[in-house]
């Protein structure tokens, strides 16, 4: 997979010999994101989630053709709180709630394909990225007879590859500054739970060069 990232960004750095006509563009993006929990579905009473995160991107890319660019980005899906609960707790207790976290971000090498409508552009890509799912687990029980409270803690991550994609919208309204409205959306492990999807929706501002 390295060296995937890696002829992907030669390829980026030899775009501009490739094509007189190109532009690249660099670009942050800020807003909210989602994680998509199945534990989350069915919790039991006094149990909670909260799948939404706020979410920030910084892209830099360049457009081979005007239909046709490479784009590098960092994609930071912020964090969302589950409840965690022992898998095996002791006997006589039971559970507290207590709340977890959930973090995800990714470096993504990415096809962008685009529509020019004048001023406006829709565009649209698919790509792999290096997707890093980190868990920070609480847990608490309480024993039944004695009240007494136990608290336990644990933290997980995991790096793996995976398919990410997104569209988005772009409208020229300076000379050389150009504002986005952003969706990208990928997968997330973290070496404990299983598979969750992550989204994100960002507002952005990008510069053309």
């Amino acid at each position: 997979m390295r060296m995937f990232f890696v002829g992907l960004m030669l390829a980026a750095a030899a775009a501009p010999a490739l094509a007189q006509n190109g532009q690249g563009y660099v670009s942050v993006g800020a807003g909210v994101s989602k994680f998509a929990v199945d534990d989350c579905d069915a919790l039991p009473s006094g149990f909670s989630c909260d799948e939404s995160g706020f979410a920030w991107n910084v892209r830099a890319g360049y457009y081979v053709f005007p239909w046709l660019g490479l784009e590098g980005a960092f994609l930071d899906f912020g964090k969302a709180t589950v409840p965690g609960v022992l898998l095996n707790p002791p006997a006589g207790t039971v559970a507290i709630p207590t709340d977890s976290d959930l973090r995800a971000s990714s470096f993504a090498a990415s096809l962008v394909g685009r529509v020019p409508l004048g001023p406006l552009s829709v565009m649209g890509r698919v790509g792999w990225a290096a997707v890093t799912g980190k868990f920070t687990g609480n847990a608490a029980v309480q024993d039944v007879a004695t009240g007494a409270v136990q608290y336990f803690g644990a933290r997980t991550r995991d790096t793996t590859g995976q398919l990410v994609y997104g569209a988005g919208v772009s409208f020229d309204f300076a000379k050389g500054v150009t504002a986005r409205l952003d969706w990208d959306r990928t997968k997330a492990e973290d070496g404990l739970n299983p598979k969750y999807d992550v989204e994100m929706i960002t507002a952005g501002v990008a510069y053309r060069f």
